[in-house]
């Protein structure tokens, strides 16, 4: 699905038509808070449209997202966010209903993000400078909406390129929303990483596995049994510098700048 078929599709005629007409060809956001105007991210640019939407029209637009089914959303909306069709990853601000340390749900919602992917091909060309000699393990670093999946889905289609077999664990149907990532790339959607790493090891014996967002100890014991058993791992993970334990798991870390949708490297620790 494409961004104006997302809009068209989850907006009133009127508030889609209002976003429409100020283009959307290089859109990486749409930002949008009850009774304040919806801005629009254009990499480092916005514009700040005369349309607002209130509490009422925000529910409605998140009800047609979750498709009216409130179960789905109180599983997905556990992580703060939901993932729309194509990859749109839609993030969710309101009032927390929470158990212990536990998010529940997310009530009278207040805020949306919707976050655009970009299928830049070419952009991981610095990156795969790293292979010339063969693969490195690699974790690719950056603040929340930096370029870290689209830098890792062009690095996936270009190792595919070059006669790797990789197994993609795409939980939330984010990295292979294109469905662009090479002819010998396997992808498991819709499973938690840990288990798909280990889906795939087992079964589809790949050179290299992919891992978008690189989570807690679950995850990194993953892709550590992954290394133990011979594959390469490449990562992503959310900071602005390489931690100590990132030592043992990865050769190679690169820190990207910390610039919204840039997705250019800033350091290379290898």
């Amino acid at each position: 699905m494409m961004i104006r078929d997302i809009i068209k599709r989850y907006f009133e005629a009127e508030a889609a038509e209002a976003i429409l007409c100020e283009g959307i060809d290089g859109l990486n956001e749409i930002r949008i808070r009850a009774d304040k105007p919806v801005i629009l991210r254009y990499g480092r640019r916005e514009k700040v449209l005369r349309l607002r939407l209130g509490c009422g029209e925000i529910s409605d637009t998140l009800s047609k997202m979750s498709e009216y089914s409130a179960f789905a959303f109180r599983e997905e909306i556990r992580n703060g966010f939901i993932t729309l069709k194509g990859g749109f990853r839609v993030g969710v601000c309101g009032r927390a209903v929470v158990d212990g340390d536990r998010l529940k749900t997310i009530t009278d919602c207040t805020s949306l993000n919707i976050r655009i992917p970009e299928n830049v091909v070419g952009c991981a060309r610095e990156l795969m400078r790293l292979y010339d000699k063969g693969f490195r393990s690699t974790v690719i670093i950056s603040p929340p909406g930096c370029g870290k999946t689209t830098i890792l889905r062009d690095t996936v289609r270009s190792l595919s390129e070059r006669g790797y077999t990789l197994g993609v664990c795409d939980e939330r149907g984010e990295l292979d929303c294109f469905r662009d990532l090479g002819i010998r790339t396997d992808v498991m959607e819709g499973c938690p990483k840990s288990k798909a790493v280990e889906i795939l090891v087992r079964g589809l014996s790949p050179d290299i596995i992919a891992v978008d967002e690189l989570g807690g100890r679950e995850d990194r014991d993953a892709i550590r049994r992954a290394s133990y058993m011979g594959v390469g791992v490449i990562a992503t993970l959310h900071g602005d510098r390489p931690d100590s334990e990132l030592g043992e798991l990865f050769e190679c870390k690169v820190v990207l700048e910390g610039k919204k949708g840039e997705g250019r490297i800033k350091k290379i620790y290898a």
